[in-house]
């Protein structure tokens, strides 16, 4: 009998075990599930608030309201290509446009098309390989003092491809000075009057998808497009009155690409939209396009020889372009 009692206590103990281990496994199991179901929950919010953009216009910043109907936007290197896109975009929003380059004839013909969309005019010849004076950009600034300027765009931009060491010594510095030097003094020689407007101003960094993927034969404008990205969005940092964006896109169809179609190049005006859009939903970033953003961020994931690889067959495409 005291064996049966035994025995009879000894599955008792074993079943409220086991019924202990069900509702631990049923808790485990509860909470896991409703982790899944957190998780699925923010990815969805995430896709509805995109879709939601991309429905309702109206809920992103509207660019005249924030800053400032009748201001100006300077572009640099606004006569072809990406800078002429952006001075199309800018004036079908009603922004007056300043273009500075070196070719008065284009920049003529330029303005004298977007007074068609019934905006203000006007360019300012400059030669950014020239640039490395104080005296060169004072002498911008002199022609952009009386303007309510709202919006600078640094684009102006030039490439050249092919080993480093055989590189002329005089198109490192033409970029460096183009590229780099522009971005740099632009931005500080308007950055006071940007910033002490009553309405808010910005400031868009075409750069490059090279400044997160440096490229042997294209060095040197790798590293000129790193440093205008890092500048640019050093700035967006601690800014309050300006909006700062750099832009990092990778193949775009302009004369630098060699007007080259495919797949994965955008044409300037998809490029700029995006742009713009970014810069209207408050972005510090912007990749021009999700194929581009998803190509680069493919690449920083996957190991270092696979990724050297890669940069190696970008500079070799750049180079035959």
């Amino acid at each position: 009998m005291e064996l049966v009692k035994k025995g009879f206590s000894v599955l008792v103990s074993i079943h409220s075990k086991l019924i202990h281990k069900y509702y631990q496994h049923l808790y485990r199991k509860r909470k896991l599930r409703i982790f899944f179901m957190g998780i699925g929950s923010l990815y969805l919010l995430r896709r509805l608030s995109q879709l939601a953009m991309a429905l309702a216009p109206s809920i992103r910043r509207n660019m005249t309201a924030r800053y400032g109907e009748e201001s100006w936007a300077v572009v640099t290197g606004g006569s072809d290509g990406i800078g002429k896109e952006f001075c199309i975009q800018l004036a079908k929003q009603k922004f007056n446009i300043a273009i500075i380059g070196r070719n008065a004839k284009k920049m003529d013909q330029v303005c004298l098309e977007l007074q068609g969309f019934g905006v203000q005019t006007k360019f300012v010849v400059a030669d950014f390989n020239e640039g490395h004076t104080v005296e060169f950009y004072n002498k911008i600034y002199e022609q952009l003092e009386y303007l309510d300027i709202s919006i600078l765009v640094n684009n102006v931009g030039a490439a050249e491809a092919g080993q480093f060491e055989q590189t002329k010594m005089e198109d490192s510095l033409m970029m460096l000075r183009v590229n780099a030097l522009s971005t740099l003094m632009m931005t500080r020689i308007l950055i006071s009057k940007l910033q002490n407007r009553e309405k808010k101003s910005a400031v868009i960094t075409v750069s490059s998808g090279l400044a997160y993927l440096p490229c042997p034969f294209v060095s040197v404008y790798s590293g000129t497009k790193a440093f205008t990205n890092y500048f640019t969005q050093s700035l967006a940092l601690t800014s309050k009155k300006i909006d700062f964006l750099s832009a990092t896109s990778l193949g775009v169809s302009t004369k630098m690409l060699g007007n080259r179609k495919g797949p994965n190049i955008l044409e300037t005006n998809e490029f700029v939209k995006n742009v713009i859009n970014d810069l209207r939903q408050g972005k510090t970033h912007s990749f021009g396009c999700q194929r581009h953003k998803r190509f680069i961020n493919h690449l920083l994931w996957r190991n270092q020889n696979f990724r050297n690889q890669a940069k190696i067959q970008i500079g070799h495409n750049l180079m035959n372009c």
